[in-house]
């Protein structure tokens, strides 16, 4: 590794005269060093159609880093898991963790890094895992929550999009996922590379074998699966943007492994759309959803057939008898839940455990198009090209914070 640490991957600081021309150079491009796109499609679009070929990519470099991370959990007898991240990072740590239990039957946990640090909660780091994730590496939040993990005793791993930055710094050891920082697609290309550890992980405890096997087995069809998604359901959620689009706010809805995509999807909205919009999980939204569900209001269910199906069918009434729109994201064998929403995208039918690099696809394409769908509207600058919104940027990320 380089010796030579990159301090901060974004530089969001500038001055007045950048501010004023951000309507020419929006200060989210010139920060990525992207060229300004000012119609469909934007970066944003082609980074979700990178997904697949990325995803292949990290699938193809993953297993020697994997087994020998996985190799160090066993030989040093942890006792538990806990993925720390924030934003994006946070919910990806949300969906790992389901797995990584799930396969290896270690305790896991994930937090929000800085909540982990400004709440002050103590928590034993012997014995554990500790996993931070950040896309660029530098999110100071989760790099000073990974340093005092390991002062405590955890081993701890960075699985990062950047090379050579403070997590990768701070941490025993670390996965670079290909494709760089700064667009979407760093969600499933770790995302990726936590499913292979897990497998490994699993492998190295002497789980049960098959499986495991079929578990890879069934993840490596997965950029293929990918692929074939983007080209079936593009213009499905094209329309459902355009109608999106006039609506309120949204909410999305989910359980298990899925629950976290929710949160991924809502963010999306709110990164892409500036569309206020919730992820709940599926019980949660009974108890308080009927009170503010109305015709401007959406609903939007990832819905894969585990066992909240019963309850995702009383969400679906819930929609149809208070006339609020609905869309089901189900797979292709569904036939309950589709006939009570307004739209439905349908989804090959996929191992549980990695349908999430399914159900992310959606959950970025129609807020992308909600976006698109608005006179000038531009789903990758986070309206940094207006100098209230680029100065703001400034405050938000602090120059090394992120």
């Amino acid at each position: 590794m380089n010796d030579k640490v990159i301090e901060s991957t974004l530089a969001f600081s500038f001055d007045e005269a950048a501010y004023e021309s951000a309507a020419e150079l929006p200060t989210y491009y010139r920060a990525l060093n992207l060229s300004p796109r000012r119609e469909h499609p934007f970066q944003m679009y082609n980074a979700i159609h990178r997904q697949p070929d990325l995803v292949a990519q990290t699938l193809n470099t993953i297993t020697p880093s994997a087994e020998r991370m996985a190799r160090e959990i066993a030989a040093r007898h942890a006792q538990r898991i806990l993925l720390t991240g924030i934003g994006a990072s946070y919910d990806l740590a949300g969906t790992a963790a389901h797995i990584l239990w799930q396969l290896t039957g270690l305790p896991t946990q994930w937090t929000d890094s800085a909540e982990a640090l400004l709440s002050g909660a103590a928590c034993d780091y012997r014995d554990a895992v500790v996993i931070g994730l950040s896309a660029s590496g530098n999110t100071a939040e989760t790099v000073e929550h990974l340093r005092l993990a390991r002062e405590a005793g955890a081993y701890t791993l960075a699985f990062v999009n950047l090379d050579n930055t403070r997590l990768t710094a701070a941490a025993h050891d670390r996965y670079v996922a290909p494709g760089g920082y700064g667009l979407v697609w760093d969600y499933s290309t770790r995302l990726a590379a936590l499913d292979v550890l897990a497998i490994e992980l699993g492998l190295a405890l002497d789980r049960p074998t098959t499986p495991l096997i079929q578990l890879r087995a069934a993840l490596n069809e997965a950029p293929s699966q990918m692929q074939h998604v983007l080209e079936d359901i593009d213009e499905r959620c094209r329309s459902l943007g355009e109608m999106t689009a006039g609506l309120r706010a949204a909410v999305v809805v989910s359980s298990g492994v899925l629950l976290p995509t929710t949160w991924e999807m809502s963010l999306r909205f709110e990164e892409m759309a500036h569309f206020p919009a919730r992820g709940r999980s599926v019980v949660e939204f009974l108890h308080g959803g009927v009170g503010y569900l109305a015709p401007n209001i959406l609903t939007i269910l990832l819905a894969s057939g585990n066992a909240a199906h019963d309850a995702m069918l009383r969400v679906a009434r819930v929609t149809q008898t208070l006339k609020s729109p609905c869309i089901a994201v189900v797979d292709q064998d569904d036939r309950e839940i589709s006939r009570l929403v307004d739209h439905v995208v349908r989804l090959p039918k996929i191992d549980p455990l990695i349908s999430p690099l399914l159900y992310v696809l959606p959950a970025q394409l129609i807020p992308y198009y909600t976006e698109v769908a608005r006179p000038g509207g531009n789903p990758d600058v986070q309206r940094t090209d207006q100098p209230r919104y680029a100065r703001a940027f400034d405050i938000a990320y602090p120059p090394k914070s992120h």
